[in-house]
């Protein structure tokens, strides 16, 4: 199966390297790895040049921004779509999304690809992420129907049929509800990815709670919903804060009924698989 890579990177200079030199030992290969550069300082661009001559599926696309800060979200699928509109019309059958400060195992993408090959129903799959902790390594939270957004790979099919990424705070949720909605099955493969920088530590807390709850409203959240949500908020940093600027974030949303970013289908789909699990409910 052919793969495209691409990896929206902006100063990733302290961690690249070691995302590269992981991919040039992969036993299968990427087709090709489009590293976009969206406005880095540093001298990130520099480093993937050294590579670029001697491993020619690495291509360097610049992307000019005026944006200084690194901002997930829609930032990000601005830059993935700055070098995926250069070879979606290629004839690739996985298309992946990468972070640029990752360490992969030698076998990530030989088993991503049989994953594929060997079960024609899932649409979505990768490993999972693990951090460099007192000396060892501890898996990041995430759910078991959840990939992270890290190291998201997708059969072409499905990429189509759900239409990609949407511009938007929380596409690295709304992209695999929209494949189990369309009937594509997502799958969490037993495959440690180390993050070198882990989930969310460049964003503010409060700020990131605050967008977390606004966009849980446009993707057809209830208001019972969010105040579950909220109320898990608890039990994680920065705790009460996290879960009040989640609900801010929620009903600020919803007094300026802000546009919602899925359709009606979706949006029961993800309110009921959320009360599901949230509540640990059968439907």
């Amino acid at each position: 199966m052919k793969i495209l890579v691409i990896s929206p990177a902006k100063n990733e200079a302290a961690y690249i390297r070691s995302t590269i030199q992981s991919m040039v030992k992969q036993t299968k290969r990427p087709d090709k790895w489009i590293i976009v550069d969206d406005g880095s300082t540093d001298d990130m661009a520099e480093i993937v040049e050294s590579y670029t001559a001697q491993y020619p599926w690495i291509k360097l696309i610049r992307k000019e921004t005026k944006e200084e800060s690194r901002t997930g979200g829609s930032k990000v699928v601005r830059a993935f779509y700055h070098g995926y509109e250069l070879y979606k019309d290629e004839d690739f059958d996985i298309i992946v999304k990468l972070d640029a400060d990752l360490t992969l195992p030698s076998n990530y993408f030989e088993l991503v690809s049989s994953e594929f090959e060997q079960n024609g129903e899932i649409g979505l799959c990768g490993g999972y992420c693990v951090i460099e902790k007192d000396g060892g390594l501890i898996k990041e939270h995430s759910h078991d129907y959840h990939v992270r957004g890290a190291l998201k790979a997708y059969r072409k099919a499905c990429w189509d049929e759900i239409g990609g990424f949407k511009e938007t705070w929380n596409w690295d949720g709304i992209d695999g509800m929209h494949a189990m909605y369309k009937g594509w099955k997502v799958k969490v493969l037993n495959l440690a990815v180390i993050h070198h920088r882990p989930t969310s530590t460049a964003y503010e807390p409060k700020g990131h709670a605050y967008k977390s709850g606004f966009e849980a409203y446009r993707t057809g959240n209830d208001f019972m919903l969010a105040l579950l949500r909220s109320i898990f908020r608890l039990k994680s940093k920065p705790f009460i804060l996290g879960s009040a600027y989640y609900m801010k974030g929620f009903l600020a949303a919803k007094q300026s009924r802000a546009q919602k970013v899925v359709d009606k289908g979706l949006a029961r789909f993800i309110r009921r698989f959320t009360y599901r699990r949230l509540l640990k409910l059968n439907f």
